[in-house]
């Protein structure tokens, strides 16, 4: 009988993780990383690391997910730096930095299964479609499985555009959208290694090129968060509402511990005291007054693409 119990608990938890991943939406740098790296610092979550993103095939490495579990001193100094950032790619880390499990976007593991642009715009069959969602969620009970998660939970800026698809494949899936002041975002954005030589989705041109020519770059900033809310807000309305949870990075930044324990009860992760303790560790400085310190131009240039967007989110 207990071995029985056993296999159905095990069963039980494949369906969940297959039918229930959560996935974390946001425009870029408004906080996404910081929520995703949170949240998978809880030790039943599954993860996609870097070492599963450099071999998305081996879905095994996934088990070094363990190791980064029962090191938290040494996670968190990874994973945040001496400062608390999330956002740990703009400078050079040493290679055993790099080679410590950590939670990445993982786009790999989406574009084995057809979920880029490109792949949007080719005939598909019936078949092909039921193929492709086979195997991602196969590969999302592997990486469960040898990580030792109940919960799998992923944060990647180009699923803001796949929404729709992803709710297709994953009808229980659950989404954690993240806003933050679009003028916020756009100062920050600004101030990125990868901005200015990035190709945007909306855009026919990189940032450096437009602003070459002329174009003012701060428009460019303002528009992202735009068409990423914009994308994200199009995506949610094919997902039931009681399977969206809305967080704004001034609520997390203003109230940590009790938000991020919020958006884990919505993802469904049990409570654990310990989680919360090396949460609480963490700094959350308010860094989202910044962009008053900006040119009146250039607060002008921002506000002009944003106005509406700001307007129905209560910014201004």
């Amino acid at each position: 009988m207990q071995r029985l119990t056993r296999a159905r608990d095990h069963n039980r938890t494949e369906d969940d993780v297959t039918e229930r991943p959560v996935f974390v939406v946001g425009a870029p740098r408004s906080g996404t990383t910081l929520l995703y790296k949170i949240l998978c610092m809880h030790p039943d979550t599954a993860w996609i690391s870097n070492w599963v993103r450099r071999s998305h095939g081996a879905t095994a490495l996934a088990g070094l997910n363990r190791i980064s579990a029962r090191l938290p001193a040494l996670q968190r100094r990874v994973w945040f730096g001496a400062d608390s950032n999330a956002y740990v790619y703009g400078t050079r880390r040493p290679s055993w930095k790099r080679a410590f499990p950590m939670p990445v976007e993982g786009e790999p593991i989406f574009e084995l299964v057809g979920t880029t642009d490109a792949d949007s715009r080719e005939p598909k069959t019936q078949e092909m479609e039921k193929e492709r969602i086979r195997v991602i969620r196969s590969r999302l009970v592997s990486i469960r499985r040898f990580s030792g998660g109940s919960v799998f939970i992923n944060k990647r800026i180009a699923n803001n555009r796949r929404i729709e698809r992803l709710i297709n494949a994953f009808p229980s899936a659950r989404f954690v959208d993240m806003i933050r002041d679009g003028r916020a975002v756009a100062n920050s954005l600004s101030s990125v290694d990868w901005w200015p030589g990035s190709q945007p989705w909306w855009f026919d041109r990189a940032p450096e090129r437009w602003e070459a020519e002329g174009g003012n770059p701060w428009e460019l900033c303002g528009r992202s968060w735009v068409e990423e809310v914009g994308a994200i807000e199009a995506g949610l309305r094919h997902v039931p509402s009681e399977q969206v949870f809305h967080i704004r990075y001034e609520q997390l930044i203003a109230c940590p511990l009790a938000s991020v324990h919020s958006v884990a009860t919505f993802a469904g992760l049990p409570e654990n005291d310990d989680w919360l303790k090396r949460v609480s560790r963490l700094r959350f400085p308010n860094r989202n007054d910044r962009w008053r310190d900006l040119a009146p131009a250039e607060i002008a240039a921002v506000e002009g693409i944003q106005a509406d967007t700001l307007r129905r989110y209560g910014y201004v």
